[in-house]
Parts: structure tokens; C-alpha cells; sequence
């Protein structure tokens, strides 16, 4: 019998479900960081464009140091969702990866 060979594939099969787990439960907090990114980026502070809130006028009237650090917040905002998730779930096939091949 192949012991070795079987309880690799045992353990590899875990870490997949624990693997499957974590992408899921990443997967249910995109929605409330969403909503929260997206009550951050709707104040008048800020006046992205895209949100409810946002005035035209008082965007284009903007200074150099408001477009300076109005649009770049607006836009991290808007991306920085995409990015917790990929690299989330990027950090877990690595951690998946590493955790199977260290089993000799």
C-alpha cells in the first residue's frame, strides 16, 4: 500500500476545503465592505463621481490641491476591494501550495 501517498492526498484534500471556506467567507464580506467604501466615498468632502451625492459643478470648480487629493481617495476607494479580494485569495493558493509540497 501507498500510506505515504494516501495521507498526502488526505491532507491535500483538507487544505483545498479549508481553502474552499476562506474564499467563501471572502466572498460574503465584499458586500459590507462595499457599502462601507462606498458611505466613505459619498460624503461631500470627497464628491467622487458615481455616488449619489456627487455635485458636478463643485467638481469641476476644485482646486490643484483639491483634485490633488480628492480623485486619488476616490480612486483607491473604488479599488482597493478588487485588490483585498485577489489578494486574498491569491495568499491562500499560496499558503494552499506551500503547505501541501512541504508534506514529504
Amino acid at each position: 500500500m501507498n500510506n505515504k501517498g494516501q495521507v498526502k492526498g488526505v491532507f491535500g484534500f483538507a487544505l483545498i476545503v479549508i481553502a474552499f471556506v476562506l474564499v467563501i467567507t471572502s466572498f460574503v464580506t465584499i458586500e459590507p465592505l462595499k457599502e462601507a467604501l462606498d458611505s466613505a466615498r459619498d460624503t461631500t468632502s470627497l464628491n467622487c463621481k458615481g455616488t449619489t451625492n456627487f455635485n458636478q459643478t463643485a467638481y469641476d470648480n476644485d482646486t490643484d490641491v483639491e483634485k490633488l487629493t480628492r480623485r486619488p481617495t476616490c480612486f483607491v476607494t473604488g479599488l482597493s476591494l478588487v485588490y483585498f479580494i485577489l489578494a486574498f485569495i491569491i495568499s491562500i493558493v499560496v499558503w494552499v501550495t506551500y503547505k501541501w509540497r512541504l508534506m514529504k
